[in-house]
Order: C-alpha cells, then structure tokens, then sequence
C-alpha cells in the first residue's frame, strides 16, 4: 500500500455498521502510522479498488499488534484470507513470538474466524473487548496441518 491509498482505508473504516466493530483514524493519524517503520498497512484488492486492508503495529517487538482489520464485502471469506495473509508475513518476515489483537465483544464474526485461525484468550476480557493472540508454535503447527 502507498499513503495515497488512505483515503480508501478511511472510506473501509467508515462502512455502515463498521462503527460498533472497529476503530477509525483521521487522515492525518493515518499519514503519521503509515510513516512509521513499526507499523506497516496492508491491503486486498479487486483490480486497483481497496476492498480490505490491515494495520500491523509494535513490529519491532516480540508481540505484533493486529490493530485494524477490515473488508469491504464481510461474510463472504475476504477477511480470513486477509488474516491469513498477514499471520503469514508476520511470522514469515518477522521475529515476533506471537501476533495479538483486541476484537469488539458483539463482534461475534470476527470471534469465530480467529478461533477457526487459531487465536486464544490473551488475557481476560474488559468491558469492550476480548483480548487474543496465536504464539509463532501454534501457527506454525496449523499450517504445517494446513493443506494446499
């Protein structure tokens, strides 16, 4: 992704019903993460159209932060193979023993991919959020399972 693509992961941010789920960034936030050699923004695309994209956070430390994940088109796999996709780069690209996240307590969708993708209770949930992670081991044992 290039900073030129932050108007589209605003307008993905910013889908109906996306409010309760996930958090936003003003441009400018946007601008500033992107420039960071900590983070790095990913992004899924149908032809030049951003239809999915996904922040990583904390790269330079043992745990990476999942901070944002979104897809344009919910329901219909685009978002699990996001996930896959950047699980993979992680610990393909990184030295991080694990990748964590926070996801929504109503997001009962995102719930069930990341159980499916073999995230686990992190630490105890508070009030907003469940709190998730998948050790380096244990994906690489999921996808050593995995079958092409």
């Amino acid at each position: 992704m290039t900073p030129d693509d932050i108007a589209e992961v605003m307008r993905l941010e910013r889908l109906p019903g996306y409010d309760a789920f996930i958090a936003r960034f003003e441009a400018d936030e946007h601008a500033r993460q992107f420039a960071l050699r900590t983070t790095r923004y990913f992004g899924q695309r149908d032809g030049a159209r951003l239809t999915g994209f996904a922040i990583l956070q904390n790269l330079d430390r043992p745990m990476v932060l999942l901070r944002r994940i979104a897809v344009e088109a919910p329901g219909g796999g685009a978002g699990t193979r996001l996930l896959r996709q950047v699980m993979d780069w992680v610990f393909e690209r990184t030295a991080a023993d694990a990748l964590e996240l926070d996801v929504a307590l109503g997001n009962t969708r995102a719930q069930a991919v990341y159980a499916r993708e073999g995230f686990e209770t992190l630490r105890p949930s508070d009030d907003v959020h469940h709190f998730l992670s998948i050790p380096r081991a244990r994906w690489a044992s999921l996808r050593e399972g995995a079958t092409p």
